[in-house]
């Protein structure tokens, strides 16, 4: 009887620990950096096709959770444990170590929770 009640309450308890992993979200804003070659269009800029495996590696794994571009602005909402969490992540893009990008990381709060279809 004492095992079935364990085996019964066990998802409980797991669930209960889920909620305190909880991550944050962090916003991440990608400006052209000094290694981009402005006479080149963006797919033909060394590194861009490794960036773009990079994000979509990201993708698969749920690390991000919205993306998009506006003006020569790209930006993307990612989770992760805490701020140096995210930069680590993010500095792991080839393209931002060789300086094709440069990014701009913050903690992302939202104040008003919709969706974006």
């Amino acid at each position: 009887m004492k095992l079935f009640l364990l085996l019964l309450l066990l998802p409980c308890f797991a669930l209960s620990q889920e909620s305190t992993d909880q991550k944050s979200h962090f916003i991440a804003l990608y400006t052209i950096g000094e290694g981009w070659d402005v006479e080149k269009k963006p797919h033909e800029q060394e590194y861009f096709k490794e960036h773009s495996s990079f994000l979509s590696k990201m993708r698969k794994e749920e690390k991000i959770v919205m993306g998009a571009r506006y003006a020569d602005t790209g930006m993307i909402i990612v989770l992760a444990d805490n701020l140096e969490a995210a930069k680590n992540m993010l500095n792991q893009d080839v393209a931002l170590q060789q300086k094709l990008f440069t990014v701009e990381i913050h903690q992302f709060n939202a104040f008003y929770k919709g969706c974006i279809e």
